[in-house]
């Protein structure tokens, strides 16, 4: 079934693509500002950090020229990833101390005494709300692509 859209609903469509491949724009560099310092910890780190902002870059370049489902599903799923990774790695007594296998003190794994840097948290919740975006663009298609009732 081909759902017609609208000139409204296509320049809503194209804004959000925009808008979300603006946002993977600013995560990859969020992912670069952070590079040195993984790198510099450990190679691997800083390998898989080169991956993720080449990763960001290409969900961007999608998005910005046609932002299929597919593209908002690994968007999706990236950002979420994402999420949860920095979360475990990041949680005190996961082995992983303070980012990336920064050991912690001590003295400062009692509970709530963690403080993420300002970057960690901004790349969360650029993280968080390119995951909502992504969702509920993937929600309103399908809701698009069903046949009237």
């Amino acid at each position: 079934m081909s759902t017609v859209f609208t000139p409204a609903a296509r320049r809503t469509s194209h804004w959000w693509r925009r808008a979300a491949a603006g946002l993977a724009v600013a995560t990859a560099g969020l992912h670069a500002g952070t590079l040195g310092e993984h790198a510099a910890s450990s190679p691997m780190v800083g390998v898989v950090t080169l991956a993720m902002i080449l990763g960001c870059l290409y969900c961007a370049g999608h998005l910005w020229t046609r932002g299929s489902n597919r593209d908002w599903g690994l968007v999706a799923m990236m950002n979420v990833g994402m999420i949860a990774l920095h979360l475990t790695v990041m949680s005190p007594g996961s082995g992983g101390g303070s980012h990336h296998g920064h050991a912690m003190h001590a003295a400062a794994t009692a509970p709530m005494t963690h403080v993420m840097s300002p970057a960690m948290s901004a790349a969360l919740a650029t993280a968080a709300l390119e995951a909502v975006v992504a969702v509920t663009v993937l929600f309103y298609r399908s809701r698009l692509d069903q046949p009237p009732t």
